[in-house]
């Protein structure tokens, strides 16, 4: 019996210990490009609002791709209704044209999007993401993601 617990301790403290990514999804582009009037949509299932989560844009992308920038426009809906409208500016080469990602030929580059992000409440979330450069095609873009890990939970303290 005591060795059965020591297993169940042990068990629940690896687990403890993973990576905590509770949704991750991604979206292959066309080969045409992304089109700026093409909407990406990720929906997550939030069971924890009590909780803090760190969200994570995750660009791949060829070295064809013409910009050292990318400009992502996100909004974030709780169920139906519009809580964040936000512009993010990913950087994916720096100022002498080498790609910050990893890879060779294909790069991938996450973005740290929201750190300690807490959810209004439980329930369906969806971030909307549009790409917002100057052009109507964008070529070089292969996928985008998105990816949601739990980062720590919030402790409550009872009353006596």
């Amino acid at each position: 019996m005591k060795k059965i617990a020591i297993i169940a301790i042990v068990l629940a403290l690896l687990s403890a210990c993973g990576n905590g990514v509770v949704y991750t999804e991604f979206y292959s582009m066309p080969i045409d490009g992304w089109h700026q009037d093409s909407t990406l949509t990720f929906t997550t299932e939030v069971a924890d609002s009590t909780a803090c989560y760190d969200i994570q844009l995750v660009v791949r992308h060829t070295t064809q791709y013409p910009y050292q920038n990318l400009w992502l426009f996100v909004d974030e809906y709780a169920g139906n209704m519009l809580i964040l409208q936000d512009t993010v500016e990913a950087m994916l080469a720096d100022d002498y044209g080498r790609w910050l990602g990893t890879g060779i030929h294909r790069y991938e580059l996450p973005l740290l999007y929201d750190e300690q992000h807490r959810f209004a409440q439980s329930g369906e979330h969806t971030f909307a993401i549009r790409q917002g450069m100057r052009t109507e095609w964008l070529k070089g873009i292969t996928e985008v993601g998105l990816v949601v890990k739990v980062t720590r939970l919030k402790l409550e303290v009872k009353g006596m």
